[in-house]
């Protein structure tokens, strides 16, 4: 998004005023009636370096081949092909993050400027230009771009103070946009963008040209049309919209697979805050050890740009598949500014045949459904859960736990041992189980259970309370390395844990 360092497009009506003030062989005369004409030139001619509003343009030269038209009131110069003005460097520092070119090279070849000398007002309402315009930098720096070489091509039209520019930019990368630029009278700048992002390709462009691409993030699959419009008022405010429209793109971001990712977002920045409109978001699966599938989300989201985590969050929709059963957000507005704010996450029908199918110890199996409650917090520091809770539902079912990995998660507690029994085949007719989960990854979970083990004390009624802790992180980075997520997520952890010097293996 262009801030306060984006070149401005007066800078290329500075250039044109210049062409066409070493063009003119004539100064206009106080003589009624004259004019002249000169069919092809060729000059060429050192430029001025300018020092001004916080801009710097050293080292040009202009080499042009204008044609000259003129009378009293106004001249026309036509600029044949090969009409070029290079300049070594144009900066502006006049901002927090300056923008500097090295080497351009300014293209006027089929392009026209009038100058209406006889007419009131400024020099920006009595120059215009109608033609092609091409600019090439052979090196572009600014904090958000990777620095290298730069290309525009396209046309421009109007007097200097309306000036309108359109065209494509395109980075030595790769990547390329259409441009719009238009100028308005009263000092204001309003420029579009529109770009469309097609496969891993296309990906690897815009990353290559953005210095703040997420390391972690590669997209593999899909496409996105990308659309921005920019403006800035006569006292320096800024405005800004954007749109993404994604389709079936799929990749992985830090440990986590994505697949078939495709929706509208529509954001907006207004003075100091960012608003974001999600609609028909749709995600085939997200996979970070184990799957969660059929994502649907539908929503708006409203912060401070100073604390984007600390907004407001309008649900319409937001439900997906988990474990045969079904994760549900309800539709509401939620505040998650000052920390204290949660977005309940409905459990229904979760399976417990399928969570311990996908829980990486032998031995582990269970049956019956799940349901519950759990109050999700995302902050800076990360997500938490406090006081979730879920439960079986009637009327129960089975429940087998591994002695070992059942007196690891007791920390080997002796009198614990009449738990440990009951849990090698515990039929249970009620589950409740509260959930609790740090910013660390410690998950504790307070499981309280009725019913009986057949091969323990003649089947007689047993109630157990068991506090049990895991480490989430760790889990799925076993599940991560065992290949239950693609090769991509494997490979990404082991050179991840590597890199730590932490053990590779499963």
């Amino acid at each position: 998004m262009p801030g306060k360092g984006s070149v401005k497009p007066e800078c290329i009506g500075r250039g044109l005023i210049w062409a066409a003030g070493v063009a003119m062989v004539a100064w206009p005369l106080a003589v009624a009636g004259w004019s002249f004409a000169i069919e092809e030139g060729s000059m060429g001619m050192a430029l001025p370096d300018i020092q001004s509003g916080g801009w710097e343009v050293t080292g040009s030269q202009a080499d042009i081949r204008p044609s000259v038209t003129a009378d009293r009131d106004s001249a026309t110069i036509e600029f044949a092909p090969s009409s070029l003005i290079m300049t070594d460097y144009l900066a502006y520092t006049g901002a927090e993050q300056p923008l500097k070119l090295n080497t351009l090279r300014t293209d006027l070849s089929n392009s026209t400027v009038t100058l209406d000398y006889g007419a009131s007002g400024s020099w920006a309402d009595r120059i215009a230009i109608d033609g092609d315009i091409a600019v090439s930098a052979a090196r572009v720096e600014h904090p958000i771009l990777v620095p290298q070489a730069w290309n525009f091509e396209g046309w421009a039209e109007g007097r200097l103070s309306e000036l309108r520019v359109q065209g494509t930019l395109v980075s030595d990368s790769g990547f390329s946009a259409d441009l719009d630029v238009q100028l308005d009278p009263d000092g204001g700048v309003s420029v579009a963008i529109e770009s469309v992002i097609d496969g891993k390709q296309g990906v690897r462009a815009l990353a290559d040209t953005l210095s703040g691409w997420p390391d972690l993030l590669t997209v593999d699959s899909g496409n996105a049309r990308l659309s921005m419009e920019v403006s800035t008022g006569k006292g320096g405010e800024l405005e800004a919209t954007g749109s993404a429209e994604l389709k079936d793109v799929g990749g992985v971001f830090n440990r986590t697979a994505v697949s078939g990712l495709t929706g509208q977002v529509r954001g907006s920045l207004d003075d100091s805050r960012m608003t974001a409109r999600f609609r028909d978001m749709t995600v085939g699966e997200i996979n970070a050890g184990i799957p969660v599938s059929s994502v649907r989300f539908s929503g708006d989201y409203n912060a401070p740009v100073t604390e984007l985590l600390a907004g407001s969050l309008d649900v319409h929709q937001a439900r997906a598949r988990f474990l045969e059963g079904t994760l549900r957000v309800p539709p509401a507005l939620y505040e998650l500014g000052g920390g204290s704010g949660r977005i309940p996450v409905e459990v229904e029908d979760v399976s417990l045949s399928r969570l311990t199918a996908v829980y990486p110890a032998e031995g582990l199996s269970g049956s019956g459904l799940l349901r519950g409650r759990i109050p999700l917090g995302i902050s800076t520091d990360g997500v938490r859960v406090s006081e979730g809770n879920v439960s079986a539902i009637d009327p129960g079912g089975r429940l087998q736990l591994p002695a070992d990995k059942l007196q690891a998660m007791l920390g080997g507690n002796q009198a614990m041992d009449i738990v440990v029994q009951a849990l090698q085949n515990f039929h249970y007719s009620v589950l409740n189980s509260t959930i609790d989960y740090d910013e660390q990854g410690k998950l504790t979970l307070g499981l309280r259970l009725k019913g009986k083990n057949p091969e323990l004390r003649g089947g007689q009624p047993v109630v157990l309370n068991v506090n049990l802790e895991e480490d989430i992180p760790a889990l799925l980075t076993s599940l991560q390395l065992s290949g239950r997520v693609n090769e991509a997520v494997t490979k990404r952890v082991r050179e991840l844990l590597q890199e730590s010097g932490e053990e590779t293996a499963p």
